[in-house]
Formats: structure tokens, sequence, C-alpha cells
């Protein structure tokens, strides 16, 4: 979002509330003309709407600037004091706008996820190929390495392919984010105050409104400030770092093309299990974190962020027990 002293989306919902008032001196001035008192006192019901349009582009406003800033000093200081660094650096480098922050944090995170596949990929490619590898000897029943490393194997698929859908889940947020952040304010907010202009679409853009406002401000405030009070995701990604430093400087070679290759591949696994299993263990506690990271802390903030769609859009006009009614006739 680029940030001006007056932005774009505020001059076109301020000609928005600007347009339905002059309707309304309007319509106040022609029920003062041909006498009729029920279109006056109507008319004078909706100076208060729009007095509430203007009031809703305030506390956007209001939320753009000062908010922002508040949630991102708030941001930084509680990812100073647990030390999680990689927010703290998204908060102090976009410090007003909780959009941005979550966006960069989230990058982070999903950095984080691939470089943890990467280590389970590269450690899973030597286990897995010994694990296939079958001895015949004497027609004595086949012996192979699926007895002893079947189960390490299992364990790294399952590992990888939790953290392919939890990248998943955090590019949803992530496009979730962008897409608020681009359209909220920009497209949604103004036609729910042009549909509360009118008094037979008030309850739709009451609706619209309070969702616009609750996707631009409530979700990404949450979503931060949740991440910013949870366990530290930036302190194992340091460390996952530094595995994939070891790893890949003990398998810089995969080449197992020939006899000795294969064998001194065999060895080095066998004489590395006990670190390699270390490395694994300390992986497969970390994705705890990940899965909060990627389906509870989204999940509580959208929670949130619909309590307060729910309660804002009753305040501005919405019956959503009859939008729901008219939804099922429609369909």
């Amino acid at each position: 979002m680029a940030w001006t002293i007056i932005p774009d989306w505020a001059v076109i919902s301020t000609t928005v509330a600007l347009m339905s008032f002059f309707i309304v001196v309007l319509l106040q001035m022609t029920a003062k003309a041909f006498s009729l008192q029920s279109l006056n006192m109507w008319v004078r019901a909706e100076y208060a709407q729009v007095a509430v349009s203007f009031l809703i582009i305030s506390f956007a406003l209001a939320m753009l600037y000062a908010g922002g800033l508040v949630v991102g000093d708030i941001t930084s200081e509680i990812a100073s004091a647990s030390g999680n660094i990689p927010l703290k650096d998204a908060a102090l480098q976009h410090m007003r706008d909780p959009v941005r922050i979550g966006q960069a944090y989230l990058d982070t995170i999903i950095s984080c996820e691939s470089t943890m596949y990467h280590v389970i990929f590269t450690l899973n490619f030597f286990t897995e190929f010994f694990s296939n590898m079958k001895l015949n000897s004497l027609g004595v029943e086949d012996i192979g390495g699926g007895f002893a490393l079947t189960g390490a194997v299992s364990l790294h698929h399952f590992m990888a392919n939790n953290l392919v859908y939890l990248a998943l889940f955090n590019y949803v947020q992530y496009y979730i984010l962008q897409f608020s952040q681009y359209t909220m304010l920009q497209i949604f907010l103004p036609i729910g105050l042009i549909l509360r202009a009118f008094p037979v679409t008030r309850g739709a853009g009451g609706l619209v409104t309070a969702f616009a406002l609750g996707f631009a401000f409530v979700f990404p405030i949450c979503y931060v400030l949740i991440v910013a009070m949870m366990p530290n995701a930036g302190a194992i990604c340091s460390q996952v770092s530094l595995a994939n430093s070891e790893v890949q400087a003990t398998h810089s070679d995969p080449c197992l093309n020939s006899r000795g290759a294969q064998m001194e591949k065999y060895y080095q696994l066998k004489s590395e299990s006990g670190r390699e299993h270390g490395i694994i263990t300390f992986l497969e506690e970390s994705l705890n974190i990940f899965f909060l990271q990627s389906l509870i802390y989204p999940f509580v903030a959208l929670i949130i962020t619909f309590t307060f769609i729910r309660q804002t859009s009753s305040l501005m006009g919405a019956d959503l027990a009859e939008i729901g009614r008219g939804l099922l006739k429609i369909i």
C-alpha cells in the first residue's frame, strides 16, 4: 500500500459520502418545496446515516495511521522481548502496516519450511537408497535394508508431506493478506458506502462495509499480535539453517553410481546415524510450532474477524438473518 497523506480510497469514499449528503439535501429541499411532511421526516433520519458514513471513513483513516503505528510498536516490543528476530525486523521495516508485517514474517516461515524440507530430502535420499537394497545369498530369503530403515523412511515421507501442506496453508494466508491489502479499502469499502446510501440496500451495504473493515484491519492486526505472543518460530528457523549447512557439508555428492561411492555412503550413514537421528528428532518436534503457525493462529484470527463483522454489520444496519433467508430463497 502506497502511503500518502490522503490515500486514493479515502478520496473515493469521501466522494461517495458527499454525494449521499447532496442527495439527502436535494430530497429535503424537495420535501419543503412541496410540503411533504413524511418525506421531510424520512430525510432527517437519513442525515444520521450520512454522518455514519463519514465516521466510518474517519475510523478507517485513524486505524490506517495511528492504529497501524501502535500495532507495529507493540509487535516490535513483544518480538524483542521473546527474541523473535524475524518478526522484530519485519515490524521495524513495515512499522505502519500490519499487512506487510504479516507478509514479511510469512516469507520467513515459508523459507524456513522449505529449508526443513530440503534437509529431510537430503537425509532421506541415502536412507531410502539403502532401504531398497537386498542381499540374496545361497537361496536364503532376501535380506534388505528395509528391515532397519523402513521406519526412518516412512517418518521422512510423513514429515515432508506435512511440510508441503503447511507451506501451502502459509501461502494461502499470504495471499489473503495481499488480497485484503489491495481490495478491502479500495473496492469493498466504497461499494459498501454506496449500498448504505439507499434504504433498500442498506443491509447489504452494512455487511460489505463491516467485511471491508474486518479484513483490512482486524484480521492482519490479530494475526500479527497472536504471532508475536506465541512461541518463537524464529529461533527454530536459525537452528534449521545450521542443520541444513551441516547436512550439505556431509552430503554434498549424492552420486551413487559406483560400488565405491555406495560403500562410502553406507559407512557414512552408519557412522552418522546418531547425529542424523538427532536432526530428524529436532525437526519432528519443531513441526508442532509450524502447525500452530499455519493452522491455529490464522483460524483464531479469522474467528475474531468474523465476530467483528457479525457485530459491526448489525450496527451499520445489516440484518444477517434476513440476508440469509433471502439467499436461501434465491438458492
